[in-house]
């Protein structure tokens, strides 16, 4: 039997692009996915086109429209519904390629219990592709690209879901935890998805939550710390009161 793959998209007030992110995953060359998209309580029409395609694909789509306190909140939702020995996640203005889930099960069936990710590609803005990024061998100084990961079930289980303590960066701490434990990661030389630049993981704030988790992880020390948080703050208080943010 093939594996069921469990993908998950958080949205919230998404209507702009998460058509195109649903027709990804319902458009996969993988047949056994089920799909979970976890609402943030939406106020546009964002419900609404997922209601459309829960109707159109009933034995595939589920979803849930309920408050919750941050984007790890509704992952963890979403991680907890999900049936799959595999999961992936991915953004309301993100997509895969048609292939990807596929390609994620072949390697799966060929090496077990591991984490898979690819490559990614990045948009600037609708039409052109300005970056295409692996970060195979970055970690742990630098994250792997998460919107092509995907997930054994039993390593949640085993070594636990995101963590809410933060806002921006616990999918890194996901990954450092996992690698920690002696998890394998293993890469595909394939484009997997194709994310949009300019989301939270770009703010100030996500910059230096990330030096906190390096300096929690061990990875800088406490004056290492110090000095890169502080260069930074006076930076990006410079350019905003130069008008220049």
């Amino acid at each position: 039997m093939p594996p069921l793959v469990s993908i998950i998209t958080v949205c919230y007030n998404s209507q702009q692009h998460i058509e195109q992110t649903i027709q990804s995953v319902v458009n996969q060359t993988y047949a056994s996915i089920e799909y979970i998209l976890v609402d943030g309580k939406s106020t546009d029409q964002t419900v609404a086109i997922i209601e459309r395609y829960a109707r159109q694909f009933p034995d595939r789509i589920r979803y849930i429209s309920e408050p919750d306190t941050g984007i790890y909140n509704a992952m963890n939702k979403g991680i907890r519904l999900a049936t799959g020995e595999l999961i992936g996640i991915i953004n309301s203005d993100d997509w895969y390629e048609t292939d990807a889930v596929e390609r994620v099960v072949k390697a799966y069936q060929a090496h077990g219990q591991a984490v898979y990710h690819g490559i990614q590609r990045t948009f600037l803005d609708e039409q052109e592709a300005f970056l295409i990024q692996t970060h195979a061998s970055q970690l742990p100084k630098g994250n792997i690209e998460h919107p092509t990961c995907f997930v054994p079930a039993s390593l949640y289980q085993t070594h636990g879901l995101f963590s809410e303590q933060y806002r921006y960066v616990s999918d890194y701490e996901l990954m450092l935890r996992l690698m920690k434990n002696q998890t394998r990661f293993i890469p595909l030389n394939a484009i997997i998805s194709n994310f949009r630049q300019g989301g939270a993981s770009h703010k100030a704030e996500a910059v230096w939550e990330n030096l906190h988790l390096w300096h929690e992880k061990g990875i800088l020390t406490r004056p290492q710390y110090l000095t890169w948080l502080y260069k930074d703050k006076l930076k990006v208080y410079t350019k905003r009161l130069t008008g220049r943010a």
